[in-house]
């Protein structure tokens, strides 16, 4: 929906949802999401990176996809991805060669 529609599609959305800015919002949701794919893509910080967008996943499927079983389903699918990724980390197809980092650095 960012990509085909972008501000336009997105906006009316979140303002039925009662945000008081929906502007703002759409940007910072847009700019949160390319980030963490960015780290996510590159493998720094992937793990947390993942974590983060794991959480994003069930908070935006709770909230914004409550009344669409499939959409939220996707959601949740997704998430279980992120935490997958967050647990075994990105591997050695990471740019940094799968050193850890960020808030799993320590994890066996």
């Amino acid at each position: 929906m960012k990509l085909r529609g972008g501000e336009a599609k997105l906006v009316p959305g979140l303002q039925a949802l009662g945000l008081p800015d929906a502007v703002a919002f759409a940007y910072l949701i847009g700019v949160c999401e390319f980030v963490g794919g960015v780290a996510v893509l590159i493998g720094y910080p992937a793990r947390t990176a993942s974590f983060l967008l794991g959480v994003w996943c069930l908070l935006t499927g709770y909230d914004a996809h409550r009344g669409n079983i499939t959409e939220l389903l996707k959601n949740v699918t997704m998430a279980g991805g992120f935490f997958a990724l967050a647990i075994a980390g990105p591997g050695s197809f990471s740019l940094f060669g799968g050193a850890p980092t960020g808030l799993f650095a320590y994890l066996p």
